[in-house]
């Protein structure tokens, strides 16, 4: 297509675009006000969402599968077609086998991998091709979580054997990882002729909502409880080793608020809170990229060709968009450092625009809401630490990657939660929204077997 009809087409279509999310993006938050207010939301239908994420799909795929080429790009259209195949496959597989799942929280979570999507077809069409692939696998660790959650059980026979394994992950890329951005916090391991490369320090995440909310659920003595302090401990110190300081941020901001919830313990919390301060005074010294990051943070402009490059680039880039975005296309995002992974929601703001990049933020902020909401209404201790645990993780990983973004806090190297490229990041996060709704199908079944126990009575 000559680049002046698609300039029109991509100038038209991006009030299109803020037009769907905008719909999908209201439809979830006045869910999500009906949830606070307890009233019953299992009958709202998502239905009408889900057919605009599938036309999201096609109409922004369909737009740059025509972008670079004079006929269809197929590939595209294959990755579209793959792409709403998953979601609907995914959304009314879920509706159907697991009652009680709150199926806008599943909406949100979609539409938010769908933007990235877009993004990366956008971005580096192979890239887009293998995250739908980890769409997949996310899936696949989402139902394999909703079972573990449901089947759990007290957890207690699974502390020792939890905090072993998770040692075990932080381990392997001391000894046999690479590095990537300045930690050394990757692992690549040989199948079928390829090399696959993970980050163990995001399966640990997992692992350490699980240890935590059934630790913190049971009624035990400072004594008693210093293993799993001393497992959250060497966990961030192993990760400031690897100088993956942004992992180590996420393990002590889930500890940080997860026990204090669980516990009401104000003492420990302002130790470790102290702790922490040291802890980032101290890094501030010992490693020279922090220096960079906080110098960056302060005045990205002062030093625009080095230290604040990264920053710089991505707050040009957010103005550039405007409301509505500079067109699917039409934008240079490729220009701005890591847009593929920590830096992507400013191409988001850029090509879609400000508008959309707010609505992002307000998927994120609904997914804190709903997740808290469903931890208050669960059955017991531990049902209600997992589903809160999982909300702290994908809530604190979204605020300091957009935060850093946007310039509110310094930059640190985390993905953006089903929005960024990333395998690890994708079937993580997928497993986290599994502890929540696996928590939400508990509740609603201890639900259904406390009316039939009144029926009974009444009977």
């Amino acid at each position: 297509m000559q680049d002046r009809q698609y300039e029109i087409f991509s100038l038209t279509l991006r009030y299109w675009y803020v037009f769907l999310i905008g719909y999908i993006f209201f439809q979830c938050l006045r869910s999500t006000m009906y949830r606070r207010q307890n009233k019953d939301v299992r009958r709202q239908g998502g239905g009408n969402i889900a057919f605009m994420i599938v036309l999201l799909i096609f109409s922004a795929l369909g737009l740059l599968s025509i972008r670079e080429t004079t006929t269809i790009d197929l590939d595209v259209i294959v990755l579209a077609v793959l792409a709403a195949a998953i979601f609907l496959f995914q959304y009314f597989l879920l509706r159907l086998v697991f009652k009680g799942l709150d199926t806008f929280l599943m909406l949100i979570v979609d539409v938010l991998v769908v933007i990235g999507l877009i993004m990366l077809q956008r971005l580096s069409p192979l890239q887009a091709m293998s995250q739908v692939e980890w769409f997949g696998l996310g899936c696949i660790a989402l139902v394999a979580s909703i079972i573990v959650t449901t089947l759990i059980g007290d957890g207690r026979r699974l502390l020792y054997p939890l905090m072993t394994i998770g040692i075990g992950l932080l381990i392997l890329p001391l000894a046999f990882g690479r590095v990537i951005g300045g930690a050394k916090n990757w692992v690549s391991i040989p199948f079928l002729g390829r090399k696959f490369g993970f980050q163990p320090s995001e399966f640990v995440k997992i692992i350490l909502v699980f240890v935590f909310a059934i630790e913190f659920s049971l009624k035990r003595s400072f004594k008693e409880r210093l293993p799993v302090f001393i497992f959250a401990v060497i966990s961030v110190l192993i990760l400031v080793l690897s100088r993956d300081l942004g992992g180590a941020l996420l393990y002590y901001g889930l500890f940080i608020f997860i026990y204090p919830i669980a516990t009401s313990d104000v003492f420990l919390t302002a130790a470790a809170g102290g702790a922490g301060v040291g802890g980032a005074i101290l890094s501030y010294y010992l490693f020279s990229h922090v220096k960079v990051r906080v110098a960056a943070w302060k005045n990205p402009w002062a030093n625009f060709e080095d230290k604040g490059y990264q920053i710089a680039h991505a707050l040009i880039a957010i103005g550039s968009g405007g409301l509505v975005g500079a067109g699917l296309g039409l934008g240079i995002p490729y220009i701005i450092p890591a847009s593929r992974t920590d830096l992507i929601f400013a191409a988001i703001c850029e090509e879609m625009g400000i508008l959309v990049g707010l609505m992002v933020i307000g998927f994120y902020a609904m997914i804190a809401i709903r997740g808290a909401n469903i931890a208050m209404n669960a059955g017991n201790p531990l049902d209600s630490l997992l589903a809160m645990g999982a909300t702290i993780s994908l809530s604190l990983q979204s605020f300091i990657i957009i935060g850093g973004v946007i310039k509110l806090i310094p930059l640190t190297g985390v993905t953006m939660p089903f929005v960024s490229y990333g395998g690890s990041s994708m079937v993580t996060s997928f497993a986290m929204i599994g502890i929540i709704e696996g928590v939400a199908i508990k509740t609603y079944r201890a639900s259904l077997d406390d009316a039939g126990d009144g029926e009974g009575e009444d009977e």
